[in-house]
């Protein structure tokens, strides 16, 4: 029997979405689990063969139908070597071969690739950039990451890593970054920055609308208090914005895209967030490159990276 699904695994440090498709793109099956992050790559794999399992027997397809998996996780893939150099959110993963050994765990061809670069692809062909070739996809959440389209294909820079975005330095002498820089964007403008610069506000004896203690303050509650019209909160989502826009705007001098898509926990803040950001990559950008920009929220959510695999699974070519 022909063999006609493709297979896409979103690895992500909570959870692990799996989605079996056919060679049009429509989704058969899909199947989400808790990722069993803290007990290393082989607990991993045997669940993302249970997975595959999972969504065949859903769809009531055949194994042999599957003709190739795709798998987009947050981290460094080396796509010259083929490796996964390291994944931020997932301990044990430092160069490893995760292509090599998935596919002699499933039978079949795997890709794997950058969470953000799947993402940016998903959203380029089925979300908020369709009909645009020339993208960037920013994701603000724990951290800021990008994934970069650059004539309708992921744009990936020498070995893989490009589309770095939240390691720009908008801050010179700034807080430390996880990555060991000073003053990153991740370090001012990440979900993880806003709700850090609450706490210390309300550790410095600071009043933030409905947030009664430092210690439990979320990004949310800080997006809840700039709603109901907080001061304190409104500033702090302004100065984030304010250096996210920096950050943007630099990428849109860099590389003159037809549209920015935001993505990630920080579009919650819904127009809090994205009129002043699209004001502040005009303010900050040459005016010919800004002057036909357009900023949008990201429309496919959580399924955008698994979108953008079975994509690039059924484009034949990466």
């Amino acid at each position: 029997m022909k063999k006609e699904v493709y297979a896409g695994f979103d690895i992500g440090g909570t959870k692990i979405l799996t989605v079996l498709a056919d060679q049009q793109g429509q989704w058969l099956a899909d199947h989400r689990c808790s990722t069993f992050a803290d007990e290393g790559p082989e607990a991993i794999l045997c669940q993302i063969k249970n997975a595959l399992n999972q969504v065949l027997d859903k769809a009531g397809v055949d194994r042999d139908r599957l003709l190739k998996a795709g798998v987009c996780i947050a981290g460094y893939f080396d796509a010259t070597h083929r490796l996964l150099v390291h994944s931020p959110n997932i301990p044990g993963w430092n160069h490893f071969p995760l292509e090599e050994k998935l596919s002699s765990w499933l039978d079949v061809p795997v890709w794997v690739e950058n969470d953000a670069n799947a993402a940016a692809l998903g959203e380029t062909y089925e979300g908020a950039a369709k009909g645009k070739t020339e993208v960037v996809y920013v994701t603000v959440s724990t951290g800021i990451g990008a994934g970069l389209i650059c004539r309708g294909k992921i744009y990936r820079g020498s070995l893989g890593f490009a589309g770095e975005i939240g390691h720009m330095k908008v801050k010179p002498g700034g807080a430390t970054c996880g990555c060991g820089g000073r003053g990153c964007l991740e370090t001012v403008a990440s979900g993880t920055a806003i709700a850090r610069k609450a706490r210390q506000a309300i550790e410095s004896g600071q009043f933030i609308k409905g947030i009664g203690s430092a210690e439990a303050l979320t990004t949310e509650d800080v997006f809840e208090a700039v709603q109901t019209g907080d001061k304190v909160a409104q500033t702090i989502l302004r100065e984030a914005i304010q250096y996210l826009g920096m950050g943007l705007a630099n990428a849109v001098n860099l590389l003159n895209p037809q549209i920015i898509v935001v993505g990630g926990g920080v579009v919650k803040a819904g127009k809090a967030l994205l009129e002043p950001l699209e004001k502040e990559i005009r303010k900050n950008a040459v005016p010919a490159l800004a002057k036909d920009l357009v900023l949008k929220k990201a429309a496919l959510g959580s399924a955008s990276g698994v979108k953008g695999m079975i994509h690039l699974l059924r484009q034949g070519e990466r």
